[in-house]
């Protein structure tokens, strides 16, 4: 039997993924898919996934998922989510399924491929650092998500809300979708992508979202997988970042199987700022594998890096961080710090941070650590007449809350704070009454 890399460069032949109207996006795909073909599904030997083993992933029988979202009913979700004062964005299977009204344009991708920002988009890439197999293989598969711009000057008054449902209809199927957000200079949004699965079963996502960030924008963005823990998924999340633009987002990882966070921000404008944060919650036999590739082009910029792992049970989280500094990059302030949190005797986790530099005048740092709960600590607050419960679990908040601290949005910090404690209450470290 084919492996799932021979089987996905079949299904795009039988498609005719390559034939399609507009030319230069025909060419785009068939560039794509012979890239993928050519660097194959990455193992051990590649430095980028020397912690993460894909054999037994490539041995699924996933085919490409082509179906339409004929009928739609809303997902279930947690109060703290669909509480939340937003303009909300609905996503169905990968399919953009919303027809609302905004105060920004959305269009379906597929819709949006005549529309000469989503072409320079696509083919005027930034950079051509960090392209692996599932990135261009999203690349190959372009079709399905959406395209949203905010106009310059546009401050939005409240959070875009972007919920991603998946249903039975993708079990052992390979869903393939893209996102481009683009904010224009001077624009100010928050976002809150919020992935929630009514499926048990396997099913394979490949995810990629573009967003750029004009001069002087801000953007604050929270991610939160909390889908099927039967799920693979592979996110790819990169940013472009013009002059004196800010942006944040924080990654909260807890859903799926084996979970792929690749995050690459491109600092491509003097004096702007990137914050990447991220917390990666994991139990049972779950794998969490972060890859950060922070890219600083241009002079005068800033990146902070703040990534944690609270790892229970016998699962294992990865993280590999890599700052690249330019030689026009002078001036540059880069910062890295991947700390980790064993909860269990059986977990693990592998940490390599990683300063590649090229610039004379800069001032950059790394560090990792890995540990269990601190017994002193522990011990101190027991003998204040806390009991070792309520103890660990006040260590283990601190510990958490940490991630959000850099985030300037309320909305987006209140978010934070329930998902966390949401996990918390599902992982029995917390009882549900006790949640305040």
């Amino acid at each position: 039997m084919d492996n799932l890399q021979n089987k996905l460069i079949k299904n795009f032949k039988e498609k005719g993924l390559a034939e399609y109207p507009l030319e230069w996006l025909g060419n785009y795909r068939l560039d794509a898919i012979n890239a993928a073909e050519s660097l194959g599904v990455p193992d051990l030997s590649n430095e980028d996934w020397r912690f993460t083993s894909l054999k037994e992933f490539i041995k699924k029988d996933f085919s490409f998922f082509d179906g339409k979202a004929e009928t739609y009913n809303k997902p279930k979700l947690p109060e703290h989510i669909k509480s939340i004062d937003g303009y909300f964005v609905y996503m169905h299977n990968g399919q953009l399924v919303s027809d609302s009204d905004y105060p920004f344009s959305l269009t379906r991708l597929n819709d949006s491929f005549e529309d000469l920002k989503v072409k320079e988009i696509l083919l005027n890439e930034v950079s051509s650092k960090n392209k692996d197999f599932f990135y261009e293989l999203s690349c190959a598969f372009i079709d399905d998500g959406f395209f949203l711009k905010l106009e310059g000057s546009n401050r939005l008054d409240k959070p875009i809300v972007i919920i991603n449902s998946f249903d039975s209809d993708v079990d052992s199927k390979f869903v393939n979708t893209r996102n481009i957000f683009y904010f224009e200079e001077s624009s100010s949004a928050e976002i809150i992508e919020y992935s929630v699965s009514e499926s048990v079963n396997e099913f394979f996502l490949n995810k990629t979202s573009i967003v750029y960030v004009d001069q002087n924008a801000r953007v604050e963005h929270l991610l939160v997988e909390d889908g099927n823990k039967n799920s693979f998924i592979f996110s790819n999340l990169k940013i472009v970042q013009g002059r004196d633009s800010h942006f944040t987002t924080n990654s909260i990882l807890s859903g799926g199987q084996l979970i792929r966070n690749n995050v690459h921000p491109i600092l491509n404008g003097e004096g702007c700022f990137s914050n990447i944060l991220g917390l990666y919650l994991s139990s049972e036999d779950q794998l969490m594998d972060n890859y950060m590739f922070v890219e600083h082009l241009k002079p005068h910029c800033e990146s902070t890096q703040l990534y944690k792992g609270l790892l229970n049970d016998e699962s294992r989280g990865v993280f590999h961080g890599r700052i690249l500094v330019h030689k026009e990059a002078q001036k540059t302030n880069a910062y890295q710090t991947n700390r980790n949190l064993l909860l269990s005797d059986k977990a693990q986790v592998d940490t390599k941070p990683q300063l590649e530099i090229y610039a004379d005048d800069v001032k950059c740092s790394h560090g990792a650590t890995i540990g269990q709960i601190d017994k002193e600590a522990l011990h101190y607050l027991q003998a204040r007449g806390i009991n070792k419960d309520k103890a660990m679990l006040m260590l283990i908040k601190a510990f958490t809350d940490e991630v959000c601290e850099p985030m300037e949005s309320e909305v987006l910090l209140e978010a934070f704070h329930n998902i966390v404690n949401d996990w918390f209450v599902k992982s029995e470290l917390l009882e549900p009454e006790n949640q305040e």
